[in-house]
C-alpha cells in the first residue's frame, strides 16, 4: 500500500513538472498549420528543427522554389528569413494575468515584408497556443510589448546590415 501511495505522489510530481514547463517554440512551430506559412511544408518544419538541433545550416527549399533558412530557435523564439522579401519572427509569450482568467501562454508572429530596408512594413498577429487567430491584441506587458517593437526594429537593421555589406 506505502509502495503505491509513493509511485502514485511521483507521477503526481513528474506530471506537474511537465505543466510547468509551459510551451516549447519547437512544439507550437510543428503544430502550425500550413495555411499560416504557405511557403513552407510540414517536411521543411521538421527539417528545420532537426538542422538546428544538429548544429546545421538551417535551410530548406520551399514551395516556390526558393531557399527559407531559419535563423534563430530557442524556447521561445523562432526567425525565419522565408525569401529575401519576408522575415518571420515568433514570440511565445504570457498573457497579464486578471483576477478572472488568470494567464495564458499566447503565440506572437511578425511578419515583415518588403524589398529594401525603406519599403518595408510589418505585420502583428497574435493567436492562443492552439493557433486560433485573436481578434483582439492581448493584454501582454509592457517588457512584452518592447520585445515586439525590436522585433520589428531589429528585421530593418539586419537588413540595413545586409545591404551595407552588398555595397
Amino acid at each position: 500500500m506505502r509502495r503505491h501511495w509513493i509511485l502514485g505522489l511521483l507521477l503526481l510530481l513528474l506530471v506537474q513538472m511537465g505543466r510547468a514547463e509551459g510551451l516549447k517554440m519547437r512544439e507550437v512551430f510543428k503544430q502550425m498549420p500550413d495555411s499560416l506559412l504557405p511557403y513552407l511544408s510540414e517536411n521543411n518544419r521538421l527539417d528545420f528543427i532537426d538542422f538546428i538541433d544538429s548544429k546545421m545550416k538551417a535551410e530548406v527549399k520551399n514551395r516556390l522554389g526558393g531557399t527559407s533558412e531559419m535563423t534563430v530557435l530557442t524556447d521561445s523564439t523562432l526567425s525565419i528569413r522565408m525569401s529575401e522579401a519576408l522575415q518571420i519572427d515568433m514570440l511565445l509569450l504570457r498573457t497579464v494575468e486578471t483576477a478572472d482568467a488568470g494567464s495564458s501562454e499566447i503565440i506572437c508572429l511578425i511578419e515583415t515584408f518588403g524589398a529594401d530596408s525603406l519599403s518595408l512594413e510589418s505585420t502583428v498577429r497574435f493567436f492562443t497556443s492552439s493557433w486560433q487567430l485573436l481578434n483582439e491584441p492581448p493584454s501582454i506587458s509592457v517588457s512584452d510589448q518592447n520585445t515586439i517593437s525590436s522585433k520589428k526594429m531589429q528585421t530593418i537593421l539586419k537588413r540595413d546590415d545586409e545591404i551595407l555589406k552588398k555595397n
